[in-house]
């Protein structure tokens, strides 16, 4: 095991639930080879009525509207999460638009729609992995399971940076890799 990411749901709506459990299905016992780049988008397929997703609130154009899959957001945060603390080479990350009260403090997050914002990452690990997930009451848990080369990782925040009146804020989320042959690597994830 190289790495778990959680993520609590609780307090969702059922048709937020239903969406989380159709989408996370859809990355249970995926083997990623060395050097290759995930795209959630690639697997996540068509977000219709016909692929099992329900009417819910997403943030779109910067208002919440109910749309088909809504709470797929909780399926790519908790998989950002695992990417993160695998040490994973994250390549295409991107904040929601404001802060959603699901993910904890504002920073460890990562939106997805399809066709326009992606959560990729590399697997640099030299060795194949393998994305394993479960569901335990509301709490969603992304596993990465591959042969450790001795790399440890370490977060720092995320740190809120500034917080205005309006409720919005800029945070920061920093996070060290260190190799086993003592290379350090730093880079920081901004909101």
């Amino acid at each position: 095991l190289l790495a778990t990411g959680v993520t609590t749901f609780a307090g969702s709506p059922a048709n937020r639930m239903h969406n989380i459990k159709v989408g996370t299905a859809r990355y249970h016992g995926l083997l990623i080879p060395p050097a290759a780049i995930f795209s959630f988008n690639r697997f996540l397929g068509p977000v219709t009525a016909t692929a099992g997703y329900k009417p819910e609130l997403v943030i779109k154009h910067n208002k919440t509207i109910p749309e088909y899959g809504g709470g797929l957001c909780q399926v790519s945060t908790t998989m950002f999460r695992a990417a993160a603390l695998a040490g994973l080479g994250i390549t295409e990350r991107r904040n929601h638009a404001y802060a959603v009260r699901y993910y904890g403090t504002p920073g460890f997050d990562a939106t997805i729609y399809p066709g326009v914002t992606d959560l990729r990452f590399q697997n640099n690990s030299g060795g194949n992995i393998l994305i394993q997930n479960h569901i335990e009451g509301t709490k969603l848990f992304f596993e990465i399971f591959g042969s450790s080369d001795g790399r440890k990782v370490e977060l720092s925040g995320p740190q809120i940076l500034e917080q205005n009146s309006n409720g919005s804020l800029k945070t920061v989320l920093t996070r060290k890799i260190i190799m086993a042959d003592g290379t350090v690597k730093e880079d920081s994830f901004w909101s």
